[in-house]
């Protein structure tokens, strides 16, 4: 199963840094639109992940795709640059409950 990851080169740029080896530059949410055309017919992607914005640009895209697919691939949906302040707290909650320490303590 693969990890498929999709958007800006910023947003790529630290998974491929964390090992994902397959990742897409898409540079605004219809390019993205246009990859994950291309992901939707893969059978052996486990995992997409896309820029929150993207995603919620592209709503009725991956509604439709998750009716269609059911759980498989997941798609994740995470915060990129421009929106890290807003999720920042809300990550590191996420971190803090999987972990049960807060490793981003200031």
């Amino acid at each position: 199963m693969r990890i498929v990851v999709v958007g800006s080169s910023d947003f790529i740029t630290g998974f491929q840094l964390a090992g994902i080896k397959e990742v897409y530059e898409a540079e605004d949410e219809w390019k993205a639109k246009n990859v994950l055309e291309d992901i939707k017919d893969m059978r052996d992607v486990a995992i997409v992940i896309i820029p929150k914005r993207y995603a919620y640009r592209i709503r009725n895209f991956i509604d439709d795709w998750k009716r269609e697919k059911g759980i498989y691939p997941v798609i994740l949906e995470l915060p990129d640059m421009h929106e890290r302040e807003k999720y920042e707290d809300y990550m590191r909650e996420i971190v803090k409950r999987a972990l049960g320490i807060d490793i981003l303590k200031r």
